[in-house]
């Protein structure tokens, strides 16, 4: 598969983030081959299993917005991201989700949606630090233990509240160890619904499900 080819459904999937932000990467990746059907032919060839095919596009979609067109280097996706269930399910269709009806998650996953393994990982929610992992690799996922920090714990059992935003930091280390990174953000609570949006610094931001 060409670069050029390569790039072209980079583009069309940023369109179709922009365009119909709530579709499932199974949408995207159908919508992909009405919309690009020589690039997507040949990445059907490169990339058979539909698995990995999604996989690619949640790498895409995930970086895709909040990026100023010709503003530095960049970056099509970050290294990890918090998920919730039905999204790892549609990377991991063996995961198996629970019974529960709600528009967002209660429970909240790392996404390793980079091409490489990151290693030290660490994850901090307000302000305490809640889980480490030595390793995650491609392609895989970190659950974060929010039942640890007792304020949120209590505050999903308080009567009357509603939503509120929680500070995530996730630190980790990159090329072999070599490089420290960080993703920095806010994830926000629903009482009724689970965890359901979260928006980084850096203006990148994604509803959880």
């Amino acid at each position: 598969m060409s670069r050029q080819a390569r790039e072209e459904l980079e583009r069309v999937v940023q369109t179709l983030e922009r365009e119909h932000g709530e579709w499932t990467a199974s949408e995207v990746e159908e919508e992909l081959a009405r919309r690009a059907p020589l690039a997507y032919g040949s990445w059907i060839d490169e990339t058979p299993q539909l698995r990995s095919r999604l996989r690619a596009v949640q790498r895409w979609r995930i970086g895709s917005r909040g990026r100023g067109a010709g503003v530095g280097v960049r970056h099509l996706f970050p290294y990890v991201w918090p998920v919730g269930e039905r999204q790892r399910k549609e990377v991991e269709p063996t995961f198996a989700t629970s019974g529960l009806r709600a528009s967002g998650s209660w429970r909240v996953f790392l996404y390793n949606c980079s091409p490489e393994v990151v290693r030290d990982v660490r994850v901090f929610l307000d302000q305490s630090e809640v889980d480490y992992a030595p390793s995650v690799l491609e392609g895989r996922f970190a659950e974060i233990h929010w039942q640890k920090v007792d304020a949120i714990r209590a505050l999903t059992l308080a009567e009357g509240s509603e939503s509120s935003n929680h500070p995530l930091r996730v630190e980790f280390v990159i090329a072999r160890g070599t490089r420290q990174a960080t993703v920095d953000g806010a994830l926000t609570l629903d009482t009724r619904q689970g965890w359901i949006h979260f928006r980084s610094r850096d203006g990148r931001n994604r509803d959880l499900e």
